[in-house]
């Protein structure tokens, strides 16, 4: 019973190896069903290159590093076994490089077939190895070139700097001369800032009245939109029609008045009805001067009755007939 029970431990761990190895070359995208041939490549180094790395073509998984050996004792070359996916025919012309996958480091060979090609390479045979500049190695290039730059902005600034290392004592009297003004400039820019600030104040202050006073104006532009809207209202046409009809009829009754025509023109033109008015005026003055000192020639009162006397010329003619007879 135990050694039944040993061989189903050890065929469980054989199929959980086996299903591990499959998961794990499943993920990475190759069918480790499918069938593989074998193929060699030598390099100087390997720059980490594992077993179980990836071998690419145009971006997609191909095959995987099995094997990594150095080629003799001197250890100048090694020797990576792929295995390839059998239907992918390589020629003459192919290369494998290796290079970096990504910037953690990992590393990749990538698979170049070159066109014109005229011989089919079969699996065992050797393929032709390249390296690619690894993100270090550019880094690296690139940090050397940034190093050259900032040591010649180095130099360039102490040949700059150099004459004021000469004048040092011109530089520190200059430096405490504006120390100097700057402690003056301090009262003048708190008197500037308090001035900023009463003017801010009475910006304030004008900017109220103003609101102040387009709030007492709207009332006043109310009525003289009302008053626009009366005058739109109205017809000044029509009256200013009627008001020239008008200023006509008074200017031809004017005309009149100045001509000899009419009652009126000869009123004003003949001076005869004016003389015998004035005639009249100076008789009726007379009368009623003789009326105010001789009354009993106008009024008569009798109880009796009386003969009527004649007016005064009247009872002068009588006397006259009298003496007459």
């Amino acid at each position: 019973m135990a050694k039944g029970k040993e061989f189903k431990v050890g065929l469980f761990m054989a199929l959980m190896a086996a299903a591990l190895y499959i998961g794990f070359n499943y993920l990475r995208g190759l069918d480790v069903f499918s069938p593989l041939s074998t193929y060699y490549v030598s390099y100087q180094n390997v720059s980490g290159l594992k077993k179980g790395d990836r071998v690419i073509l145009n971006g997609l998984d191909v095959g995987s590093v099995i094997e990594r050996k150095f080629v003799n004792d001197t250890y100048d070359a090694i020797l990576v076994t792929l295995a390839i996916d059998k239907t992918i025919n390589l020629t003459d012309s192919t290369y494998a490089r290796l290079s970096q996958a990504d910037l953690l480091g990992s590393t990749q060979i990538e698979l170049y077939i070159n066109p014109g090609g005229n011989k089919v390479i079969l699996p065992g045979d050797t393929l032709k190895g390249d390296v690619d500049k690894s993100i270090t190695e550019l880094l690296t290039e690139e940090g050397r070139s940034a190093a050259n730059k900032l040591t010649s902005l180095v130099d360039d600034l102490e040949d700059a700097l150099s004459p004021f290392v000469n004048r040092k004592d011109t530089i520190a009297l200059a430096i405490d001369n504006f120390k100097a003004f700057s402690e003056e400039l301090a009262p003048l820019a708190r008197q500037g800032r308090n001035s900023l600030e009463q003017i801010e104040l009475k910006i304030e202050y004008v900017t109220d009245s103003l609101v102040a006073a387009m709030g007492g104006i709207e009332p006043l532009m109310a009525e003289y939109k009302a008053l626009g809207e009366k005058m739109n209202a109205i017809d000044i046409e029509a009256r200013l029609n009627k008001l020239d009809s008008v200023l006509t009829g008074t200017q031809t009754f004017l005309d009149r008045l100045n001509s000899n025509e009419g009652t009126f023109g000869k009123l004003m033109s003949d001076d005869s009805l004016y003389n015998t008015l004035n005639q009249t005026m100076a008789d009726l003055d007379s009368l009623f001067i003789d009326l105010r000192y001789n009354p009993k020639r106008y009024m008569h009162f009798s109880i009796f009755g009386r003969k009527n006397r004649p007016p005064a010329d009247g009872r002068e003619i009588a006397k006259k007939k009298k003496k007459n007879r």
